[in-house]
Parts: structure tokens; sequence; C-alpha cells
């Protein structure tokens, strides 16, 4: 592999990850506020939380998990709209982990298809011992 295809693969990788990262934070930064008006409506008619709201909390911790769900950060560095900062972060997190497992599982299913030839029928490779000719 020549050195300019080894750079685009790696910019190709760097590219996915960036829009992965960046449609993570879009549906982080947005759920908070859909979580807490659904949260608010709902308090107002009924007693118990409908099944939408519990899916949006659920989502939320899902979403924000690790770095801001585990609070892996001080509130104190990060003050109003800077909380925005280890969102991103935790963004990056998710997408860069989502895509070492993409390319771990390619990675895999290479090595197999690689090791696993077609038996050839003119050169009886792919015939077992009591098989007759």
């Amino acid at each position: 592999m020549d050195e300019n295809t080894y750079r685009n693969q790696k910019m190709k990788g760097l590219a996915i990850v960036l829009i992965m990262a960046l449609f993570h934070f879009a549906l982080s930064a947005l759920i908070v506020p859909v979580t807490l008006k659904v949260g608010s409506a709902v308090s107002v008619e009924q007693s118990e939380p409908s099944l939408a709201f519990k899916t949006l909390v659920v989502a939320t911790r899902i979403l924000h998990f690790p770095i801001i769900s585990q609070s892996w950060y001080s509130r104190h560095w990060f003050p109003g709209g800077w909380i925005y900062i280890p969102i991103f972060f935790n963004s990056l997190l998710w997408a860069t982990g989502i895509f070492s497992l993409h390319y771990i599982y390619k990675r895999i299913k290479k090595k197999k298809t690689k090791g696993t030839k077609p038996a050839d029928s003119t050169s009886g490779q792919g015939q077992n011992a009591c098989d007759d000719p």
C-alpha cells in the first residue's frame, strides 16, 4: 500500500469519527431540553411519568455515559455553557469506540475469509479420505 492510499484511509477514518462525534454531540445537547420539557409537561398532567418520558431519561443517561453521567470532571471547571466541552469529549469517546469496534470486526472478518479458501474441485483437495473419487 503506498503512502497516499494509507493517508487517505486515515483521513477517511478521522472524518467518519468526527461526523459520528458531531452527530452524538447534537443528540446529547438536544435531548436534555427535550427531556426537561416533556418532564415538566408530564409532571403537571400526570402523577406517574409516561413511557415517553422514561425512554427519554434512559436515552439521556446512555448518551451522556460515561463522562457526564459518571461525573469524570469537576463541574467547577466547566460552569454554564462550558459544559459542552466535556459533552463533546464524551461524544468523541463514543465515536472512537464505535469506530474501533467496527474496525476490529472488519479485521476479524477479513482474517476469517483469508484463512478459508474454497476447495478446488479439480485437484481433489476438497474431498475427504473416505469419499470415492
